[in-house]
């Protein structure tokens, strides 16, 4: 029985081995093959500010190198932009030979580092296999998720999957709500950091288990280069070695015009303008008019990705209690006159929102962007003065 057990045992591995000794059509030596994880260094574009991930597949003696690249778009797809929003976006893997990769990442000044895995052929097996099926024209595409389904989650599950053990990692890494795992690399990128701020609701804030984090390219690639695989006979490291292909050049510089900066001057000028400007109502009303609208086209993002969009995060979002489309008001009532007889019911109404949310802010589970704060105060400073604008006209008995 014994024997019959271990023939059974042999035959299911040689047949493994033999389902993957080709790769894309080709013949491949599991035994000769380097499988490397690729990490690529961010770059200055909203969609490369957290970098980017790949599989290196290296065989020598069949003249194979090529990257998997999880990471492939159209930006030509119909309706790509109104698909992103809703987060039904759809992205591709596909192939490239190392040398283009490595050339379009230093092209644009990033960093490509290599981290070669510490597999078993039985692992290396398992890895290619998996990659054959992903590279099927039937299996190409992908739910994209910027969180739970990109492209180093695909490489680090692929990974997880085929290794024949538990992977270990560091214990010294430090803890980060998603959030912030998101601000180390928008730092230089204060604008996008105000998007992903305003439209990110409270969940962003919760803390990210070490295997989350992995969704950051970088941090993968730190992560496993640390990391250890025990399986039923041994402990051995993840990487046998790390080290760059090709090195940074870009430095991105400080951003001076940043949100926080105009929104303070937004604020100081909306001071200015209330007391040089109170006996111009008419320039007053246009001031509010800007102001509101462009609020309330903030609005509809953000109350679109609140109630209909797939996005991880983008739920219990308490910027809407601010930045909502009822900010349309103004704007609507200069096209539709008749709207003007309550405007001071609208004026008052925003007043208190605003005023609520000043309060409520420092209390909310939710982190809001420095910019948020100088905002809302030049809303709530119009809204008010309006208001008793209004209140005074109405008690003059002067047509509103």
């Amino acid at each position: 029985m014994k024997k019959l057990l271990l023939t059974f045992i042999i035959l299911l591995g040689s047949w493994t081995c033999l389902q993957a000794t080709t790769f894309l059509g080709r013949s491949i030596n599991p035994d000769s093959t380097q499988i490397s994880l690729l990490t690529c260094s961010p770059g200055e574009l909203i969609y490369e500010l957290f970098g980017h991930t790949g599989i290196r597949i290296c065989d020598p003696t069949n003249n194979i190198d090529c990257v998997v690249n999880y990471g492939l778009f159209d930006f030509e797809q119909p309706n790509f932009v109104s698909r992103f929003v809703r987060g039904k976006t759809d992205y591709m893997v596909g192939v490239n030979h190392t040398a283009s990769f490595v050339y379009s990442y230093a092209a644009r000044g990033s960093s490509v580092t290599q981290s070669t895995l510490n597999l078993t052929t039985a692992e290396k097996v398992a890895i290619l296999s998996r990659l054959n099926e992903n590279l099927l024209p039937e299996n190409r595409e992908y739910r994209y998720n910027f969180i739970y389904n990109n492209c180093a989650t695909k490489v680090r599950d692929i990974i997880e999957m085929s290794a024949n053990g538990r992977i270990m990692y560091p214990t010294h890494v430090e803890s980060y709500s998603f959030r912030e795992s998101l601000m180390l690399y928008t730092e230089k990128a204060p604008w996008s950091q105000l998007g992903f701020d305003l439209c990110l609701g409270s969940d962003a804030d919760k803390t990210a288990s070490q295997r989350e984090m992995l969704f950051l390219p970088e941090i993968l690639g730190e992560i496993y280069a640390s990391s250890k695989l025990k399986d039923s006979v041994q402990i051995r490291p993840l990487c046998t070695e790390t080290y760059q292909l090709t090195p940074k050049t870009s430095t991105s510089g400080s951003v001076w015009l940043s949100p926080m900066l105009c929104a303070y001057l937004l604020l100081f000028i909306a001071l200015f303008a209330s007391y040089y400007l109170r006996n111009k109502p008419l320039y007053l009303e246009v001031f509010d008019t800007v102001i509101f609208t462009i609020n309330a086209i903030g609005g509809v993002v953000v109350t679109f990705l609140l109630f209909f969009s797939q996005h991880p995060f983008t739920g219990e979002n308490y910027n809407a209690i601010w930045m909502n489309p009822l900010s349309f008001f103004p704007l609507l009532a200069c096209i539709f006159p008749f709207l003007k007889k309550i405007n001071g019911l609208f004026y008052l109404s925003a007043t208190i929102m605003f005023m609520v949310f000043v309060v409520l802010m420092p209390m909310l589970s939710q982190h809001f962007n420095l910019a948020v704060l100088p905002w809302v105060l030049t809303l709530l400073l119009r809204s008010y003065l309006r208001f008793n604008e209004i209140k005074q006209r109405h008690k003059n008995r002067i047509p509103i």
